[in-house]
This record gives structure tokens, sequence and C-alpha cells, in this order.
């Protein structure tokens, strides 16, 4: 997934501005819609964290102590957001499992893979946003990089349970289809990021505020 970053800064940016109550929530929100767009796989990830970096980064804030817990609050609504990202992989690679025949063993392997990085991706970003700036900021970047390596993330704790749960499904797919020598179609890969993106879009709808009233059919006489 390649796409036009500008905006997204931009909106996280104002978001972070905006008022220090919320910041969260604001930029999760703004995370997943980023990411449910096209296809969900490891190049769109980069993108969009390291615009959602530079988004908070440039957000101007006149205390630095408020801005230093806004940068603190927005890249937890990152964590947050990469951690439905997870939810949404983990769930694509269960329907995947159940359409074994057009998926094949290498790519679900790929996708669990890329899936175990996802953490340590998020804290090498973390890293590397803190070495390109200064300052407050990048005391502040540094310290959750350090706190995310020593205590972990929302998104590490929900990887870690796709990975425990999606494992032994995926081996015994591959002893399957080897056995039973089961012909797959060619562009998993995008096929497998498209749909993890449609999952996205599901989970991230259901997350918007008030979605459940929404949704909930008006049962008053």
């Amino acid at each position: 997934m390649t796409q036009d970053t500008s905006g997204l800064e931009r909106e996280v940016q104002v978001a972070v501005e905006a008022d220090s109550a919320g910041i969260a929530e604001r930029v999760r929100t703004i995370t997943l819609d980023a990411l449910s767009r096209g296809t969900l796989d490891a190049q769109g990830l980069r993108e969009v964290m390291g615009a959602v970096f530079r988004g908070a980064q440039q957000a101007r804030v006149d205390v630095d102590a408020r801005h230093t817990e806004a940068l603190k609050d927005a890249m937890r609504g990152l964590d947050d957001a990469l951690a439905t990202a997870a939810q949404a992989t983990q769930l694509a690679v269960q329907e995947a499992i159940g359409r074994s025949s057009e998926f094949s063993r290498e790519d679900l392997k790929h996708s669990l893979d890329q899936l175990s990085t996802l953490e340590g991706d998020f804290i090498a970003a973390l890293g590397d946003a803190a070495r390109a700036t200064s300052g407050q900021a990048q005391a502040t970047l540094r310290d959750l990089a350090e706190h995310a390596r020593s205590s972990g993330t929302a998104v590490g704790g929900r990887v870690r349970d796709a990975l425990g749960q999606l494992g032994q499904a995926a081996g015994e797919l591959a002893r399957a289809q080897f056995d039973g020598g089961v012909r797959t179609m060619r562009n998993q890969a995008e096929l497998f990021a498209s749909l993890a993106a449609g999952v996205l879009r599901g989970l991230a709808d259901r997350l918007q505020p008030g979605a459940s009233e929404q949704r909930e059919p008006d049962r008053r006489d």
C-alpha cells in the first residue's frame, strides 16, 4: 500500500493541537482509517507509522509539559491502532485457512512472519522518530521506546495472542496442502493484504463512537 501521507500527517497534527483531551482516541481513529484503505501490508504499515510520527511531532503546543503528554497520547493511539491491525491480520489468517484453495502455505507463513515483527517495527519506528528530532520531543520518544522494550505494548500483546492461536492451524493447513498437492492462485500476498484491510475496515467501524447505538434497531413502541 503506497499512499500520499501528507494529508495523514496534517490530520494527526490537527488532532494533537486541537485539545489535550481525547488525543489517543482521535489518533487511533485517524490511523485505522488510513490503514484500512487499499491493502494492509508491511509497506503500508511503515508509511502510516511514519506519517503519524511526523504529524505528532509537528504539532504546535505552547507548553512543553503539555506537548510531552500530547506526544505520549498520540503514540498510545498509534499503538492501539496497530493492535487492531494485528487483530485484523489474525482474523484474515483464520479466514484464509478456511479458504485453503486460494492461499499457499508460503503466503500464510509470510503473513505470520510479518505479524510477528509488528511490535519490533513499532519500537524501531519510535527510535527512528527520536533520532529525526531533538529537544524534549526526542527525549520523550526515546523514553517511550525504552518503556515499550521493557514493558511491552498493546500491539505486542495482541500479536502474541494471535500467533499462539494461529501457529498450529497454519501448520496443519500447510501439511494438508503438501499432502494433497493443492494448487494455489498467484498474487496471494496482494489478495491476503486486501482481505486483511477489509477485515480492518469492519473492526474500525465497530470501534467508532456510537457505532453500537447505530447498529441496534429502535425497539421502542
